[in-house]
C-alpha cells in the first residue's frame, strides 16, 4: 500500500509540474531555487538538499545556499568540509575546508616561520596564492648564487625541498593544506605552479625559514 506521504510528496510533484509548464520548466525551477543544508553545532555537514526536511531541522542546525557556493560540495567529501558560523551573526554561515588541527608540525628545527604579506623589491623568493593556484618564483640574484653549482646536488640550509603551510590566519595549529616545492625545480624553472582544489586567500602560509627574504602577495583572480 503506499503511504500517505508518498501520495502527498506526487500530488506536490504533478501540481509543481503544471505550475511551472511541464517538466522543462519544473527543471529549470528547481535548478534555481537554494539548497537546504544541515550541520551540527561544530559545523559537521549531515545533508544537503532543495527539498525542505521537517525531521532533520528538529535535530541539526540550518543554513540555505546557493547553486554557486555549494558547488564545492557536489560529488565531494562532506567530511573534508565544514559550516562555519559567524561569530557576531549567527544567521550568516560559510562553506569552508574542515582544518586539520594538529599540535606541532614536526621539523627538524621546530620552527616554523609566518610568511608576512609584503611589497619588498629585495628578496630570494616570492609567494603568491590566487584563486586556483600557489606560486613560487626565485629572484635573479638569489639564482646567481647557484650558478656554479649542478642544481641536482644544490640544497638551501641543508635541504632540497621547501614546505608551505597553508593555515588558519596567524594559526599554524589549524592547517588546511601542504605544498612542498623543490628547490631542483625551482632552480631549474625560476617560477614554480602549484594548483589548488581551494580558494586558500585570507589564510595564513608558515614555512621553514630557509630563505633570508620572502615576498607574499595575493592575486585578485
Amino acid at each position: 500500500m503506499v503511504s500517505e506521504a508518498a501520495l502527498a510528496r506526487k500530488k506536490r510533484f504533478v501540481e509543481s509540474k503544471e505550475l511551472h509548464g511541464g517538466s522543462k520548466g519544473l527543471a529549470e525551477h528547481l535548478d534555481s531555487l537554494d539548497w537546504n543544508l544541515w550541520h551540527e553545532e561544530d559545523g559537521t555537514i549531515i545533508s544537503l538538499s532543495k527539498e525542505w526536511n521537517e525531521a532533520l531541522s528538529e535535530k541539526y542546525e540550518t543554513a540555505k545556499f546557493n547553486n554557486e557556493q555549494v558547488a564545492i560540495l557536489i560529488d565531494k567529501n562532506w567530511n573534508l568540509y565544514r559550516i562555519r558560523t559567524d561569530k557576531h551573526n549567527k544567521h550568516v554561515k560559510f562553506i569552508e575546508v574542515r582544518p586539520v588541527v594538529i599540535d606541532k608540525i614536526s621539523t627538524e628545527n621546530d620552527f616554523l616561520f609566518q610568511v608576512d604579506k609584503n611589497s619588498k623589491a629585495t628578496y630570494d623568493i616570492k609567494v603568491s596564492l590566487s584563486s586556483k593556484a600557489f606560486t613560487v618564483t626565485a629572484h635573479k640574484d638569489f639564482l646567481e648564487k647557484y650558478e656554479e653549482i649542478d642544481i641536482a646536488d644544490a640544497v638551501i640550509s641543508g635541504k632540497k625541498t621547501i614546505p608551505f603551510y597553508i593555515t588558519s590566519k596567524n594559526d599554524p595549529s589549524f592547517m588546511f593544506h601542504t605544498i612542498t616545492i623543490s628547490l631542483y625545480d625551482i632552480l631549474n624553472s625560476t617560477t614554480v605552479v602549484k594548483e589548488t582544489d581551494t580558494d586558500f586567500r585570507g589564510c595564513s602560509i608558515f614555512t621553514l625559514k630557509l630563505f633570508d627574504n620572502y615576498n607574499y602577495s595575493e592575486e585578485k583572480k
